[in-house]
Parts: structure tokens; sequence; C-alpha cells
């Protein structure tokens, strides 16, 4: 069995790489699917689906630091359930929250939304899965 350190650092670092290629391969898809929706009196000449791409990319990399304070829950004083599940979720779901609500700042449409749900979902659930898996095999027997 591997130790709680190693594994922790592993979830993070296969939570990245997984969420990463399933957000790009699903804004490759909406990006895909809304191509023929636009109507364009000229062809622009500029492309601005790399910069939706990248963000994607820098977003999910900043979730993934942000998820190193999960290794506070190797702690003593981080043992108790709730504690562990703030260190594993308080600093990732409150950057959320702000940088959702810095977006707001912006016209919030479903587009928007779409994009949120694209970059953030994948990561957390692989995340929750996880947090799951650690508490069923680092857990003491009851």
């Amino acid at each position: 069995m591997m130790s709680k350190k190693k594994f922790i650092l592993l979830s993070i670092l296969k939570t990245w790489f997984i969420s990463t290629v399933v957000s790009i391969a699903l804004l490759i898809l909406y990006m895909y699917v809304t191509k023929g929706t636009e109507v364009r009196e000229r062809p622009r000449n500029c492309d601005m689906s790399g910069l939706a791409f990248g963000l994607a990319i820098f977003w999910i990399l900043f979730l993934s630091i942000l998820s190193f304070s999960s290794l506070f829950s190797l702690l003593k004083s981080f043992q108790s359930t709730i504690k562990k599940s703030i260190c594993w979720f308080l600093l990732p779901v409150f950057s959320l929250i702000y940088y959702f609500f810095l977006f707001a700042g912006v016209e919030v449409n479903s587009s928007v939304i779409l994009l949120l749900c694209m970059t953030n979902l994948p990561w957390f659930v692989l995340w929750i899965y996880y947090y799951y898996r650690f508490n069923t095999l680092y857990s003491p027997s009851l």
C-alpha cells in the first residue's frame, strides 16, 4: 500500500491530467457544434478559440495547485472528518466562487455558464472520487 502523501500527490497529478484532457475535448466538441451557428458577413482573420483553450488549461492548473492544500490532511491536527474535507475542498471551492463572481462582472449567459461547467465539473468529479478513495483506503478500521 502506498503512503498517504504519495497517494495525494498522485491524485493531484491524475486529476489534473484527466480533467485537462476531458475539458479540452468538451471545448473542442462545443466549438465544433456551435461553429455553424454564427452568421458572418466576412470571415475573421483571428480565431479566439485558442484563448478559450488556454484559459481552460490555466484554470485547471490553478485548481490543481490549490489542491495541494489537501496535504494538510496528513497533519495530526487535521485528522477529523470535517477538517479533512475542508483541507481537500476549501481553497478550490472558494476560488471557484470568487472567480465566478469576478466573471459575473462580465455578462453571464448560457455560454459562460457552459464554459465554467466544462472546465470545473471534470476536475471536481475526479477530485471527489479521489477524496472518497482516500477516505476508504486510509480511514482507521472501526
